[in-house]
Parts: structure tokens; sequence; C-alpha cells
């Protein structure tokens, strides 16, 4: 059965990082959203405030849509993207756009501190990323006020803690069942 892995958490926290980690276990390709986002979101926006949920859902479909024709027209069997993804009414649709072509849904929540995040952000640069290290720090703060939590009783769900040098992911493998 086809996979998509959707890596949620705030900015910075390790999601790309993590992404990385998963694809080179299971050959998952990886669809970096900002691609998207780059079309469809004014830039001095994407770096000052957060895109309205109309927007933000215009990518995210485009994304998904993306990842279906991999699956119909080569030998993809895994698609992993990472994004905030911090409302659920959008997590959602995700998963009922997913059910419609009978592709597993897997939820990745990456959480971390925001010191650890100050601290990695301001260790390293932040190469192929949409927003600067100063501009990721100002926006995890704005998404902490309305990062909408998962409910708690989904069997599709994990919570990845990303705080520690060398994170783990045999929890993750467990979920998407490989």
């Amino acid at each position: 059965m086809k996979k998509i892995i959707l890596l949620a958490g705030l900015p910075g926290v390790g999601k790309s990082t993590i992404s990385k980690k998963i694809s080179q276990e299971i050959g998952a390709k990886i669809l970096d959203l900002d691609d998207f986002k780059r079309t469809d979101v004014d830039p001095t926006l994407v770096k000052s405030q957060i895109d309205p949920p109309n927007v933000r859902w215009s990518y995210y479909k485009k994304a998904l849509q993306h990842a279906f024709c991999l699956f119909r027209t080569s030998n993809v069997s895994a698609v992993i993207m990472d994004e905030v993804f911090h409302l659920e009414q959008l997590r959602i649709k995700i998963e009922v756009l997913c059910a419609k072509k009978n592709i597993q849904v897997f939820w990745v929540e990456v959480k971390c501190p925001y010191e650890e995040v100050e601290k990695r952000l301001k260790a390293k640069t932040r190469e192929g990323h949409i927003l600067s290290t100063d501009e990721a720090l100002k926006m995890n703060l704005l998404f902490q006020k309305i990062f909408e939590t998962f409910p708690t009783d989904i069997k599709n769900h994990i919570i990845v803690n990303n705080n520690e040098d060398n994170i783990e992911i045999e929890n993750v493998l467990k979920i998407i069942g490989k």
C-alpha cells in the first residue's frame, strides 16, 4: 500500500533532518513543501506572518497531487512531506483526500524545546529552507500560539521528542510498518 508520511511541528524543530533519516531507512521520496509554497505565497508574507488556511490548503493540495502522480507514474511507494501542519481542519482534509486514493497517512509530530531550537539554528545555516534562522525563530514563536494539538486517540500518529543530538527513529518505523 502507498504511504504518505507527514512530519508536523513548529519551524526549526528538526522535521527536515528527521525526514532525511526516515527516507534513508525506507527509500521514500521527500517532497519539499517550500517548493509549492514559493509559487503560492508572497515571499514577504512567508517571512512575516502565517498565511491563511485557504492559501495553505492550496499548496498542500498541489503537493499531494504531485505525490499522487509519483505513485501512479513511478515505483515510489512512500512519500515524506514536512510542514508545520498546525491546523486540525487541514490535517483532516489531507486524510480525506488520501483515503479517497487508498493511501495510508502517518503523522509524525516533532517537538523540541524552543531553547534547543534556538541553539541548533544559530549553530548552522539553513540551506534549502525558505526561512533564515531569525525568521524561523520568529515563526516558531508565532506558531506556538496557534498550533492545534493532535487528538490523543489516533493510531497513525506518533510524537518524536527531538531534544537529543542523536534522535532514534525506530518508533517511527514501527508505526509506518517498516
